[in-house]
């Protein structure tokens, strides 16, 4: 609908276009487009289907094209003058009368020119006309996926009877598939006034400045009476953005929908004191950043487009740095973002870090980029399976792992080749679901086939992935799932294994540990010998009374003697 030419700047549903250079660009935006056009005489409802073969800009003429037919010919002979109509999905235009000025063609067609018209009607369908909010105008959006779920909360953008589009966060956008139904939809105007719907989820994009994510819904209704209340909102948005663009001296009066009520919602929520202390946690805010570019172009791969490998050696490189910077503080931020951001996203950004972590040996800088930037998107691809496997509950048959074991073939094929060696791709992207033995996925690889990284690359991730809660289990301790890989047979190669263990300890940072005194604490750092150094104490089980202190080094012993992991007492329960 007219990308590149002035007529999107007006939102009305009805709109005169008289000026000729405006007409002109009009036109020139129907070459190659999808509009269908049509001529039509006086008095005739007979319409014949033309296309539009050449604009001549200079002379502000144009050519049209059409099927060679005896009644046409006739029409065309007696020079009658005839109305151009345009059809859009969107919207329709009609033009001025026009005449025809010379006639041509051969064989199957007739090709007619004439001047442009001197003015085009333009009429947006009711049903498709979307009103947009202006600045100023603020409408808060409440979408629930399922009867009972949790609300997500959005801004509204624009309104048409047939839809609507809202803006939400990445983190919370991810949430959402394209063709996912919508239990309720909730519209609350400052007024307090609102209106609730059902729909389901039609398209989704990143906005321009990727600070939000578009979230096109159609309504689920057909009843006339909900059609009639939203062309009412429709009309209200419509006239409060034209009051908002009047000029001082025309006096519009307000819509009473943006009248602020005692009620209204506030989407500027007030931060808590735990999302303040987050706040001045060192690296955070980096790697909450990281967090929401890889959002982004997990959500770009949901609405399929491919992976952008300049993006992910960007956000790679980034925490590579930070990891150089400061480990221990990355390894904790990454723990405390879990519940800022996706668990895909989280997975990939905790593999990638640990990876390089273990293996950059002497490897270039740019080859431990690619590695990671591999290790950031392996898993990426399970946001490509049908729902039913995606959404699955529970453990599952061979039958629908199967189909889970997709996930690493759909990414193959959507992630850009340029920028990334050949040899990363195929050690860690392709390989880290791999096993020794050769019951991994999904080439079933065996051992000779697995080289250094790909065997460290196995191990991180499974451990990663053991110490996160699935929908069949809990997440695992740390000694559990030493435990589980040590006994795991040949699956696994015992010196990364040995490697990993070493490294990280047995309460690596991001853990929630107990002391003998009946305190738990999540471990910030770690000293020279593996053990917490410092600590962030939110419970006290004796009294079943919550907390929030850090305690470091020799304070430590307040606390008594260290007993080791344990599982979260409830789920409100986070690193930070």
């Amino acid at each position: 609908m007219f990308p590149d030419s002035n007529l999107n700047a007006s939102k009305a549903r009805h709109l005169d276009i008289g000026a000729p250079d405006q007409i002109v660009e009009t036109f020139a935006d129907l070459i190659g487009s999808d509009a269908r056009l049509s001529i039509r005489f006086e008095g005739l409802e007979v319409q014949y289907p033309v296309s539009l073969a050449l604009l001549d800009r200079d002379l502000h003429q144009c050519v049209l094209r059409a099927s060679a037919l005896e009644d046409l010919n006739t029409l065309l002979d007696r020079r009658l003058p005839f109305y151009l109509d345009i059809q859009y999905t969107s919207m329709t235009m009609t033009s001025a009368m026009m005449r025809p000025l010379k006639m041509g063609g051969q064989g199957d067609w007739i090709d007619l020119r004439a001047a442009l018209p001197v003015s085009l009607k333009l009429t947006r369908q009711r049903n498709l006309f979307r009103a947009t909010l202006e600045r100023g105008m603020k409408v808060n959006m409440l979408m629930t996926a399922q009867r009972g779920g949790s609300e997500v909360e959005g801004r509204l953008v624009d309104l048409s009877i047939g839809g609507c589009l809202i803006a939400v966060s990445v983190n919370d956008a991810i949430n959402f598939q394209i063709g996912m139904a919508l239990h309720r939809l909730r519209a609350v105007f400052p007024s307090s006034e609102a209106f609730d719907a059902a729909g389901c989820v039609r398209h989704m994009r990143c906005s321009d400045n990727s600070n939000d994510v578009l979230v096109g819904v159609v309504f689920d209704a057909s009843l006339a009476d909900f059609e009639r209340k939203v062309w009412f909102y429709v009309r209200e948005i419509e006239r409060e953005a034209v009051r908002l663009d009047a000029p001082v001296e025309r006096s519009v009066a307000p819509s009473r929908l943006f009248n602020e009520g005692s009620a209204a919602l506030e989407m500027e929520a007030i931060a808590t004191p735990q999302e303040e202390a987050l706040a001045v946690l060192p690296l955070f805010d980096n790697v909450k950043n990281i967090a929401r570019a890889l959002g982004v172009q997990l959500i770009n791969l949901q609405a399929g487009m491919s992976l952008e490998t300049s993006v992910l050696c960007e956000q790679a490189r980034m925490l590579l740095s930070l990891l150089q910077e400061d480990r221990q503080a990355l390894l904790y931020a990454l723990a405390c973002v879990e519940s800022h951001s996706t668990p895909l996203v989280c997975h990939g950004m905790s593999v990638a870090a640990r990876l390089a972590d273990l293996e950059s040996g002497d490897r270039t800088t740019e080859q431990v980029v690619q590695m990671m930037a591999c290790a950031l998107v392996h898993d990426f691809g399970k946001i490509l399976l049908p729902e039913n496997v995606r959404l699955h509950q529970g453990s599952m048959e061979a039958s629908m792992l199967s189909h889970l074991h997709a996930h690493v073939e759909l990414l193959r094929f959507r992630i850009e080749r340029d920028g990334l060696s050949s040899d990363m791709r195929r050690d860690v992207l392709l390989s880290i679901n791999e096993r020794l033995d050769g019951s991994g996925y999904p080439r079933a690889l065996g051992g000779h086939s697995l080289n250094r990284l790909a065997r460290m690359a196995a191990v991180v991730d499974a451990v990663d992935a053991m110490g996160r809660v699935r929908s069949d289990r809990p997440a695992w301790l740390s000694l559990d799932i030493y435990r589980h890989i040590f006994n795991a047979g040949s699956q696994f190669d015992a010196a990364s294994v040995n490697r990993y263990v070493k490294r990280y300890g047995f309460t690596p940072i991001g853990s929630l540990v107990s002391f003998s005194s009946g305190f738990q604490a999540w471990v910030m750092r770690l000293d020279a010998r593996g053990q917490p150094w410092r600590v962030r104490v939110v419970r006290e089980m004796t009294r079943n009374s919550s907390m929030n202190q850090v305690l470091e080094g020799t304070d430590l012993v307040q606390l008594g003697t260290l007993e080791g992991s344990v599982g979260r007492h409830d789920s409100a329960m986070t690193p930070w």
